[in-house]
């Protein structure tokens, strides 16, 4: 698992049952953890492609067995988005509440409850989602060594380069390997995805360094507020 300094978990997020999907379906390769700008992806690819490949990004959406999980922790109605701790800050809730709203009414959402709706699950399951992404975040996420090692670093493909930025070298090649194959081919050997247990909340944010405080400090500004 690759956690950059600056990145926080929001709330409780499925490590382990994602690590075990990896193991079980060796095509997936890389599972990004959701943060707001990628949270509805399907979106942001149907306004740069059209509708016209929704049908490619349907079929290559995962939903693995092993991300059917506990309705009572993920989902719309689980403890995972619900406990967020939003650290007294009305403004981050009142913010997020927004963007739950908009998801609601996203592709990324419509997709998956149309799914939901044709594969019911046994009660209490929920189902989670691997969406196919053209971009590899450096945000968050759990890779195999052995893909960055004898695929993403090996030097005869010349993607990246020792100490060069993943994210910014890698994710051009992805998406000019896609469109010159097509999704289901150019996409199969990257195998980077985004985990998404539709609940309208990210996994994953941001910390900004400039703003951190102390225990002593934060409790001297809780004490004036």
């Amino acid at each position: 698992i690759v956690i950059q300094h600056d990145r926080t978990f929001m709330r409780t997020c499925p490590i382990f049952e994602t690590v075990r999907t990896m193991w079980r379906n060796r095509n997936i390769k890389y599972v990004g953890m959701s943060m707001r700008s990628n949270l509805m992806y399907r979106d942001i690819f149907l306004a740069k492609y059209g509708k016209s490949f929704m049908g490619d990004m349907a079929s290559c959406t995962l939903r693995p067995l092993e991300l059917a999980l506990d309705a009572s922790i993920y989902g719309p109605t689980g403890s995972s988005a619900a406990n967020i701790d939003y650290g007294g800050r009305e403004d981050l809730r009142e913010n997020l509440g927004a963007l739950e709203e908009t998801y609601i009414a996203s592709q990324q959402n419509l997709d998956h409850a149309e799914w939901m709706k044709s594969n019911p699950l046994e009660p209490g399951k929920w189902q989670l989602s691997l969406t196919p992404t053209f971009f590899w975040y450096d945000n968050v996420h759990i890779c195999e060594t052995a893909h960055y090692r004898d695929f993403v670093f090996d030097p005869k493909y010349k993607m990246v380069v020792k100490g060069g930025f993943v994210e910014d070298k890698l994710s051009p090649v992805i998406k000019k390997t896609v469109e010159r194959f097509g999704l289901a081919e150019g996409h199969s050997c990257f195998g980077c995805f985004l985990l998404d247990d539709h609940s309208g909340y990210f996994f994953t944010g941001h910390m900004d360094g400039g703003s951190y405080l102390t225990k002593a400090e934060k409790d001297a500004f809780a004490s004036k507020n």
